[in-house]
């Protein structure tokens, strides 16, 4: 089931890595890009393989919270 924005921050607050599909939601954009970004040279967000998964990525907290900040620096939002 998906979590919602308020339960996403939360885990960003915790420090918690956020799959694509989540970063996506709080980013407000689609998850082509956020994988966009992670499969860029060098990658725009960092990453790390979730373990036992085989190729699923985490975008690592710190990256996710400097991209929220910008994003809502531009549109005005606090």
């Amino acid at each position: 089931m998906a979590r919602t924005v308020e339960e996403l921050e939360r885990a960003l607050d915790a420090g918690e890595w956020l799959r694509p599909a989540d970063v996506a939601e709080l980013l407000g954009v689609s998850k082509s890009t956020v994988v966009r970004m992670l499969n860029a040279d060098p990658p725009g967000l960092r990453f790390r393989r979730k373990a036992g998964t085989g190729r699923h990525r985490e975008v690592h907290p710190e990256d996710v919270r400097r991209q929220l900040a910008a994003r809502r620096q531009v549109h005005g939002e606090q």
